[in-house]
């Protein structure tokens, strides 16, 4: 709370403090106004500057202001007698703020402008105004009283009075008067021949006025009625159309968004469970065509000791590894370009070389292998046996309910007896996916073995690659 009313308080001063400097700004232009003569603008800045001060009830600034106001209209060379007297008391009472804050610069300027003004009245001899300036500067150096500022202003008031009078002379004077009475002898004499015919016509016309205003401010009540009506009729009728379409197009776009949302979620879904060209046929089809393929290599991976490992271990532990294991297999396979085709208990199965066919599939299979059991070797639960084989296969999508992408053939017979004969640790591959292979890759005749339903067959184990 403390510190809150700390930040508070400061910032309540940066933004006084920002005010003060605007009202300093303000006081320089209308002293630079008054430097160039420009009284009238400097009048007008000062007043409306000393009405805000007296909203803000700032006595210092208003005193400034009335000063500088008081300066304009007191040395206006073309402002009336009335104008310069209403100086000279603004000039007063800012000397008397000036002198109860015992603001000395401020108050000796106010009373060096009053002096200014009244020297223009005629003294007895010099004696007369040296004398007066001394109980002037007197005066200043001693803070004078409200009563000798009020003294003070009333003289300069005089002085400009009898400079007003001694500016005209006795001719002009004299034909001043003539002129009013003559004028005012001209105004009686037309308004005593006019004065009856006026007043009648003036009541005639006044009536006619009157009826007429009355007319005209029935019909201009009346338009402004119906045109006021009109307007809200109109205002509402858009406001509510308005809200409408804009209620609409909002309902519109969420309902698009809903759908686009609901349409990524059930593609990623979709290619999740299929391969991509796969998904794209089934969307745009309805349905998946099985294709056949002259050459594709199958890859299967399983795990050894795993129902011994499911014996020492929880099920949700079990499954935690099992987990950890199948998605680092992901990713090699993905790293690789091979295509996932399904997983069963601890066996995990995929292909090389569909959807789309590629030349180097058997090559980029036996890395992704080499790569498995690389990532096994530092395993602390499972070790596996891989058996690799290269043949023509089918693969497709069939049934109604829960598509999944499958692969049939004997290629994939072939593939799974590879793997039941391999070791654990080691790539097992069957001469045809030597063939098809670099030589960048060392392989170890590993003999033959009697496959089921299949015959005698040969395997290898791909060891290393050469460097």
């Amino acid at each position: 709370m403390k510190n809150w009313l700390i930040c508070l308080l400061t910032l309540v001063g940066c933004v006084v403090g920002a005010q003060d400097e605007v009202y300093l700004q303000q006081l320089e232009v209308i002293e630079q106004l008054l430097a160039e003569k420009n009284y009238r603008a400097a009048a007008a800045q000062s007043k409306g500057l000393a009405n805000t001060a007296s909203q803000a009830q700032l006595t210092e600034l208003e005193a400034n202001a009335n000063y500088l106001q008081g300066k304009a209209l007191a040395l206006d060379p073309t402002a009336s007698i009335e104008q310069k007297t209403a100086g000279v008391v603004l000039l007063k009472d800012a000397a008397s703020v000036f002198r109860r804050r015992r603001m000395v610069g401020a108050l000796d300027s106010a009373m060096a402008v009053m002096d200014k003004l009244g020297e223009v009245q005629p003294l007895a001899n010099n004696d007369e105004l040296n004398a007066r300036r001394e109980r002037r500067r007197k005066q200043l150096q001693e803070l004078p009283s409200d009563s000798a500022l009020t003294e003070g202003a009333l003289q300069t008031i005089l002085a400009l009075q009898e400079k007003e009078i001694t500016a005209l002379n006795d001719s002009q004077l004299r034909q001043l008067v003539l002129l009013e009475q003559k004028d005012r002898l001209l105004d009686d004499y037309a308004f005593r021949v006019l004065e009856d015919s006026f007043e009648l016509v003036k009541q005639d016309r006044e009536l006619s006025l009157q009826d007429l205003r009355i007319k005209e401010e029935r019909q201009r009540r009346n338009f402004l009625l119906l045109l006021a009506l009109a307007t809200i009729i109109t205002l509402g009728s858009v406001y509510w159309r308005f809200r409408s379409s804009k209620k609409h197009a909002a309902a519109l776009e969420e309902r698009n968004l809903t759908i686009e949302r609901e349409r990524q979620r059930s593609d990623e879904l979709l290619l999740n469970i299929l391969p991509a060209p796969v998904a794209r046929e089934l969307k745009e089809q309805g349905k998946a065509t099985a294709k056949s393929f002259a050459s594709a290599t199958i890859l299967f991976v399983d795990f050894i000791g795993f129902s011994a490992l499911s014996k020492t271990v929880s099920a949700e532990q079990l499954v935690r590894y099992l987990d950890e294991a199948f998605k680092e297999l992901d990713r090699i396979i993905e790293r690789h370009g091979l295509e996932k085709i399904k997983t069963i208990g601890d066996a995990y199965m995929c292909a090389g070389g569909l959807p789309v066919p590629s030349d180097d599939h058997a090559e980029r299979c036996v890395a992704a292998a080499l790569a498995i059991q690389n990532y096994l070797s530092t395993h602390s639960h499972f070790k596996a046996r891989i058996g690799i084989h290269t043949g023509p296969v089918v693969a497709g999508v069939v049934g109604l309910n829960k598509f999944a992408y499958d692969v049939w053939g004997d290629t994939v017979n072939q593939a799974a007896r590879l793997e039941t004969a391999g070791e654990s640790g080691k790539v097992a591959i069957s001469e045809t996916t030597k063939e098809e292979i670099s030589d960048s890759y060392v392989c170890e005749e590993a003999g033959t073995f009697e496959a089921k339903n299949i015959g005698r067959m040969k395997r290898f184990f791909v060891s290393r690659t050469t460097d």
